[in-house]
């Protein structure tokens, strides 16, 4: 009596995620990665299969599948957190462009101690992976009512020669935001705020209107700080007393990139996170 050998799979490239919002490249960037070419039965005619976990995508072949086959795979990548272009530095997908990964067009390795190759045109993913919808035939029928989650596409040229074990990575780079304190109760006081790591200054404070309250004061970051999922920042909120400083908050909350506002500074186009702090009350 005789039967079937199972399949045996082998790995055929991977497309690691890193995300710096993240911090850890163990966990991938919250993306949903969706076939779009060919299609699953001559995905699977061709011998391949795929993996999803939380280091990003895995293609495997079978070792039974034969002769010499090639493709274009073209996977549909999706934002499953709602705040993800919150915390990217990326722009919102338009209907006009997509970002565009493609094994054909990606530069050599960044180094001889990493065998994996980026899949975009920078250090990180930037405005030069756009690319026009006009210019991609492929994706002519399937973007046109693009999800408002859509985040681009991945392009990998496969080949049954390929070296087994091929891998690529997309890093996409945390959004920078000033940090903008705005301490309400502040009358009468004299406030900073201190990093304790010495890293991050704040201009003094401002007396700022803000509706039903007449002792707001902001405190901006000098210059834009990067999000993190666990910020390593330790702000201080300080007073000014007449027996010298002390501590009011230690540590002060961090920025969250679901509370962003849009303004023009001295002409510059600025994106702002604003934290509340509330001293009525406190002594």
């Amino acid at each position: 009596m005789t039967g079937n050998a199972p399949t045996r799979w082998q790995m055929a490239f991977s497309v690691e995620l890193r995300h710096a919002y993240l911090g850890d490249v163990a966990a991938s960037a919250p993306l949903a990665w969706q076939l779009v070419e060919p299609s699953p039965a001559r995905f699977s005619a061709l011998g391949l299969m795929y993996r999803v976990d939380n280091r990003g995508l895995s293609v495997f072949r079978s070792d039974g599948s034969g002769g010499d086959a090639a493709a274009d795979l073209v996977f549909q990548l999706t934002a499953e957190d709602p705040a993800f272009f919150a915390y990217t530095d990326i722009d919102v997908a338009d209907l006009d462009s997509t970002l565009w990964f493609d094994s054909t067009l990606a530069p050599a390795a960044d180094g001889d101690g990493d065998t994996a190759r980026r899949l975009h045109m920078r250090a990180t993913v930037s405005a030069a992976d756009r690319a026009a919808r006009e210019a991609l035939p492929l994706l002519r029928s399937i973007t046109q009512h693009a999800p408002p989650v859509l985040v681009g596409f991945v392009r990998i040229r496969w080949s049954s020669a390929d070296p087994p074990r091929r891998a690529w990575f997309i890093a996409f780079d945390a959004r920078a935001v000033v940090w903008r304190y705005l301490v309400h109760g502040a009358s009468g006081r004299t406030l900073f705020i201190r990093d304790a790591d010495g890293q991050v200054d704040f201009e003094p404070a401002t007396p700022t209107p803000w509706p039903g309250n007449t002792d707001t004061v902001a405190l901006n970051s000098t210059a834009a700080i990067p999000f993190r999922q666990r910020s390593p920042h330790r702000f201080q909120l300080m007073e000014t007393a007449p027996h010298g400083e002390r501590v009011l908050i230690k540590p002060l909350p961090v920025a969250s990139p679901s509370a962003l506002a849009k303004e023009t500074v001295n002409g510059r186009d600025l994106t702002v996170a604003e934290i509340h702090v509330d001293l009525r009350g406190k002594v």
